[in-house]
């Protein structure tokens, strides 16, 4: 893709990606109580929470691996014919796990919600070392911005070579989180697959 403007230069979109494989995944989960009395639903939440917390310790996760990451106490309201009506409170206390050990997200997952999770917000596969899959990432999209100059310039038979003024690094792709529902009696299946790390850089050239 490109164009040719009257200050005569090219302006080129580089591509790049590679694969890696994910080290590390990152577990959303919620424990949400809902009733009329404050207080009781504040201690049946934490009660729940301190249960989910457990077990996870409880299958090898680091409590520094475990993070409160929202808390939230909000009333619940309807409306009945065009008036409010107060239903009670609602907590909202929400974790996010961290683990090495990928074989057993589907175990984190079942067991969270078995011990009083309600709701799985995101398991999110990445990888540590994120910055240096980028880096080639961005070799590539180079190299391809390039490649694309090149042949641009073949064909409109230019006599010498474009310089590079500008380039102009694209928003960056990251790894997609997914949702996964847990399933009573069995251990679910949540495979890590792998990871595209994705670049792009806008490149102008002058024409000389």
């Amino acid at each position: 893709m490109y164009n040719e403007v009257e200050n005569r230069t090219i302006t080129v979109f580089g591509e790049g990606a590679v694969k890696a494989s994910p080290d590390t995944v990152h577990i959303v989960l919620t424990v949400q109580t809902r009733g009329m009395e404050l207080q009781e639903i504040q201690q049946e939440n934490a009660e729940r929470m301190h249960k989910v917390i457990s077990s996870l310790v409880g299958l090898g996760i680091p409590e520094s691996a475990i993070q409160t990451i929202d808390y939230q106490i909000r009333p619940v309201n309807d409306y009945v014919n065009g008036e409010q009506v107060f239903r009670g409170y609602e907590v909202i206390n929400t974790i996010r796990v961290t683990s090495n050990d990928l074989s057993k997200t589907g175990e984190v997952v079942d067991t969270a919600v078995k011990n009083g999770a309600n709701q799985i917000g995101s398991i999110e596969f990445t990888v540590q070392n994120q910055e240096e899959f980028y880096q080639q990432a961005l070799t590539l999209a180079l190299h391809d911005a390039e490649t694309k100059m090149v042949t641009i310039g073949s064909s409109l038979k230019l006599a010498n070579r474009p310089i590079v003024m500008k380039v102009e690094e694209q928003h960056a792709s990251q790894p997609v989180a997914f949702r996964a529902m847990a399933m009573a009696d069995t251990v679910t299946p949540i495979e890590s697959g792998t990871l595209t790390i994705s670049a792009s850089l806008l490149v102008k050239y002058r024409i000389v």
